[in-house]
């Protein structure tokens, strides 16, 4: 069984160990989170993966122990997590700063890493306020900046919509896999050679154990929305429930209308579909859910190689 190492680095109080929390589904343990000293591993399992979260303390003590050590910290790594808080904008400075000394400890050590900048605290609500999204939109293309040349990819998350902690930390678990690629592309082009961007407000592929394979995400996402649905897909989640549906069946949601698909895949694991709508903004539901079953026969075959 394979095994990889997965460090998530950021100064203190920035959500490191909540991001971790959310992703193993741990809500009730969110209210009780302390301060991380030194560094906190997290062993997960998927996919025949066995995936070593490091959560890396931000206390400025534990970040100069890291820099001083950098070549056992930072060698030989595929992916890592740099955890932003964009609501607190007076620790900036001290964020661009760490992140700089993270960068070229990369740089020297794990050059070819693929590095996920987090902005973290992007509540549902946020995306309404005009001056807030353009202060994400700059600092994430300042990081960007600062990165170069390493690869990166900056992904808006909160631990108030689930589903965006799921949509980043699956990159840890897949890595850079050709199914999650191809099936980005397939689900944009038949949300585009349909004409549902008005329709559909998301879908969502995810395995069993709510790993995320591929989505759809129209650009300017109902963050509402994505919190009430989440709520409603982890409730549906439950393993002893899954397991009773077949074919299609409905998630009841306040925000959305989740439409959702089994499919069994190799070795008769379990996919789900899931796409969301708001049913007033649908012209016709039966035709809606028509064009998902013809969706289906491409990510089936698409499973059939995973």
């Amino acid at each position: 069984m394979s095994e990889e190492k997965i460090p998530i680095l950021g100064i203190q109080n920035s959500g490191k160990t909540s991001i971790i929390r959310t992703f193993q589904r741990e809500f009730k343990s969110l209210a009780k989170l302390k301060p991380t000293k030194g560094i906190e591993r997290s062993k997960m399992t998927f996919f025949g993966k066995d995936l070593i979260v490091w959560d890396f303390g931000g206390q400025d003590r534990f970040r100069k122990k890291y820099m001083n050590r950098a070549d056992v910290y930072f060698s030989d790594l595929e992916q890592v997590y740099f955890v932003v808080d964009i609501q607190d904008q007076n620790s900036i400075s001290d964020t661009l700063n760490y992140f700089q000394m993270v960068r070229t400890a990369l740089l020297e050590y794990s050059p070819n890493i693929i590095l996920f900048i987090l902005l973290h605290k992007f509540d549902p609500g946020l995306e309404k306020e005009t001056e807030t999204v353009e202060y994400v939109k700059t600092l994430g293309e300042k990081l960007k900046t600062m990165a170069h040349p390493l690869k990166t990819e900056v992904i808006k998350t909160s631990i108030f919509n689930p589903i965006s902690v799921i949509h980043a930390m699956s990159n840890a678990v897949l890595g850079n896999n050709i199914l999650t690629n191809n099936t980005e592309v397939i689900l944009s082009e038949f949300v585009k050679n349909n004409n549902f961007e008005d329709q559909i407000e998301f879908i969502l592929l995810y395995s069993e154990d709510l790993v995320e394979l591929g989505s759809y995400f129209p650009e300017n996402v109902d963050q509402t929305a994505l919190k009430l649905a989440a709520k409603e897909i982890f409730a549906a989640f439950e393993p002893k429930k899954l397991k009773l549906y077949a074919g299609e069946f409905t998630i009841e949601s306040e925000g959305v209308e989740l439409l959702a698909h089994r499919i069994v895949g190799e070795e008769d694991q379990n996919f789900y579909l899931l796409v969301g709508y708001k049913p007033e903004k649908v012209y016709n539901v039966l035709a809606l859910k028509d064009s998902v079953k013809s969706l289906l026969d491409h990510i089936e075959k698409i499973l059939m190689f995973f």
